[in-house]
């Protein structure tokens, strides 16, 4: 008996990629099978659609619907592309794709740096706590472009403080962006930040 085409998820709360999405991304998922060996055969369009829908939906790994690849495969991918880089190839494909459709320069020369302090349960990773939010848990810093497009974050214990997180952020990643001249942030990050960028970067900080 023929197996029924899968259905995709309703327009509203869709996460199944359409065409042109996928065209957009499926160089970078799609890779040679290394030395030479024979192909995989899991749909690799189908493992980006389980993952968004675990994105959305938020539900655990082996709650996810029975039409998707095995948890094993879609867990497998996840933790390969979070380890070689291609979720962030992937998020800088879109967010240059977002920018050209604005009809602006893929590369953005002026950004925004923000953190945010979340609480954490005690189960696994480092956490801290911020005297200031008066959270016990993370903070993560944010840098996005001036539409909001992500371009980098870092998660960190809460009691590190912003600007100690931002040099880590920066220090590692201020390379990817030649055009970067401007980072905005607010009086959090007055305290030190600005030195460190004249003695490291080509960048200068706007406290707004």
């Amino acid at each position: 008996m023929p197996r029924r085409a899968r259905r995709s998820y309703p327009t509203k709360d869709a996460t199944d990629l359409t065409d042109a999405q996928w065209a957009a991304i499926a160089p970078l998922v799609i890779t040679p099978s290394p030395n030479g060996g024979r192909p995989t055969d899991i749909d690799r369009r189908a493992i980006v659609n389980a993952l968004r829908s675990k994105n959305r939906t938020g539900c655990q790994w082996r709650m996810r619907p029975n039409d998707v690849p095995p948890m094993s495969s879609v867990r497998y991918y996840f933790d390969t592309w979070n380890r070689d880089g291609t979720f962030i190839k992937i998020n800088d494909t879109l967010r240059k794709l977002a920018r050209q459709a604005l009809n602006r320069d893929p590369e953005p020369s002026i950004s925004v740096l923000d953190s945010q302090s979340v609480k954490t349960t005690e189960a696994g990773g480092e956490r801290g706590y911020d005297g200031g939010k008066k959270v016990n848990g993370r903070k993560r810093q944010c840098w996005v472009d001036t539409n909001g497009s992500l371009l980098r974050v870092l998660v960190h214990p809460a009691d590190i403080s912003d600007t100690e997180g931002a040099e880590w952020l920066l220090a590692a990643r201020h390379q990817s962006f030649p055009r970067m001249q401007e980072i905005r942030v607010d009086e959090g990050y007055k305290q030190g930040l600005d030195e460190w960028l004249q003695q490291n970067t080509a960048i200068r900080l706007n406290v707004i």
